[in-house]
């Protein structure tokens, strides 16, 4: 996200030549340590911003073109809305897979939500169309824009209850509702000032709230008045999150507290009664039919990890499969093929000679051309995502392609480099799975599965 934002600033203050220089140097454009130098020598020569720098001609290869597409995202950025000129730089860009692309395949899944937490967080700074692409960038580097969530759907998630407005969960299970009641703030200051006033009435500096001066109690009382009804205000927050169950906890508080969310509820609520002792949470593991159980792994040495990781990867036929596998991932939409800079790149990160290269080339191109084209196809396509992972019977799987057409329908999609992979069983169940896990999470929607093999058929699984 920070190289998105340096762009931002690059397009919002185009004197800033180190934001600028952050922004060539990303995966977004890609520009060398060389280009950059030329950049620099070219600003002694003639003392002026790198941006106005690249809008001359006579440029070596990497900076050619630069200057324009610059200048196009500076257009939208001073004439659109932030959130409307991001995605039209997005798009423009490819900024999505180009920097998926580039990230650690462990750390894909963040990159690419933070990248949308960007877009989110436009639509969020003083309310989407009111904010100036100076302020929205201000406002991004102090700091203070939620980071994304990344979960899986039957996760539990931590929040606040300020946190979770606007979000909605089954079951939501609130901690502590039983707290003692806050103590009364020292140095702290009252104002009374309100809403209909054009001006404060009073504005004290109190030591204690438990000792307020006779002028300021009224004031004092008003302001509790106010907490109490943020706090009913937090409460009605809370009971609304949840869509089927809602679930309180307590402990024993030390002192007691009449107006706590415990006490007010209390009696509406059904108690559940949590078994005591080993024996007790065995004897409501077999009660519940539902009951968690947790694999256990085998004992593996880290050397003993390492030789089975070489020798799943060793072989030509594996390497081969896992750089087709890596090209299709780096293909944006609407693409025909793959780019010189993809195939070496992929070829260096599995130990690829040229030919292997282009071999590996090859068989990711007939899938793009092949009979599931149109997974790439921008027109039919809704949306799309590369590496999805998925929970299946336990453990951590990811998807090599998943899809939704225009139509509503989701495509769960498999590389495979060999001809004919629906003869296989495992692989069969294994598709299957994956198809299960996309339908659990969407339900009432039409799923469907297919493998995409690298002499470009496509077969579909019932």
């Amino acid at each position: 996200m920070q190289d998105a934002v340096a762009l931002l600033d690059a397009l919002v203050s185009p004197a800033h030549d180190l934001a600028l220089a952050r922004a060539l140097k990303s995966p977004l454009l890609g520009v060398g340590d060389e280009a950059l130098i030329e950049l620099a020598l070219r600003q002694r020569e003639q003392p002026r911003p790198w941006f106005e720098l690249l809008q001359e001609p006579g440029w070596s290869a990497p900076l050619q073109g630069l200057g324009a597409r610059l200048l196009r995202w500076k257009r939208w950025v001073d004439a659109l809305p932030p959130h409307d000129a991001l995605q039209a730089i997005f798009d423009d860009g490819d900024v999505l897979a180009r920097f998926v692309a580039a990230a650690p395949p462990t750390q894909r899944e963040a990159v690419r939500a933070n990248l949308l937490a960007l877009l989110v967080a436009a639509l969020q700074v003083d309310g989407a169309r009111y904010a100036t692409p100076y302020a929205f960038v201000r406002a991004l580097k102090a700091g203070g824009v939620p980071a994304p969530t990344l979960a899986d759907a039957d996760a539990v998630k931590l929040l606040t209850v300020h946190g979770a407005k606007g979000l909605e969960a089954p079951l939501v299970l609130l901690l502590d509702t039983d707290a003692p009641a806050q103590r009364a703030q020292t140095m702290s200051v009252l104002l009374d000032w309100p809403g209909e006033a054009s001006a404060p009435r009073s504005f004290v500096f109190l030591a204690s709230e438990n000792r307020v001066p006779p002028s300021a109690r009224a004031a004092m009382e008003a302001e509790q008045r106010e907490r109490q009804r943020e706090e009913l205000n937090a409460l009605y927050v809370a009971l609304t999150r949840a869509g089927q169950r809602l679930v309180l906890s307590s402990v024993q508080p030390y002192a007691a507290n009449g107006g706590s969310w415990w006490q007010r509820l209390q009696a509406l609520c059904a108690v559940v009664e949590a078994p005591s002792g080993a024996a007790g949470l065995a004897h409501g593991a077999q009660a519940r039919a539902d009951a968690i159980t947790l694999p256990v792994l085998p004992t593996l040495t880290t050397a003993g990890v390492a030789r089975k990781v070489a020798a799943a990867a060793s072989t030509p036929e594996a390497l081969l499969g896992q750089a087709m596998h890596r090209l299709l991932e780096w293909t944006p939409l609407d693409a025909r093929g793959c780019s010189a800079e993809q195939v070496q790149r992929a070829g260096a990160e599995f130990g690829l000679d040229e030919a292997q290269g282009r071999q590996a080339a090859a068989m990711a191109q007939r899938i793009l051309q092949g009979e599931g084209a149109w997974a790439w196809n921008s027109a039919q396509i809704a949306w799309q995502a590369n590496e999805v992972p998925v929970t299946v019977q336990g453990t951590v799987r990811r998807i090599d392609r998943l899809v939704r057409k225009t139509d509503g329908t989701w495509w769960v999609l498999d590389y495979k480099s060999a001809a004919q992979p629906q003869a296989q069983e495992e692989l069969l169940a294994q598709l299957r799975a994956y198809r299960a896990a996309v339908q659990a999470a969407s339900p009432g929607e039409l799923v469907r599965a297919a493998f995409l093999s690298a002499v470009g058929g496509m077969e579909v699984i019932e």
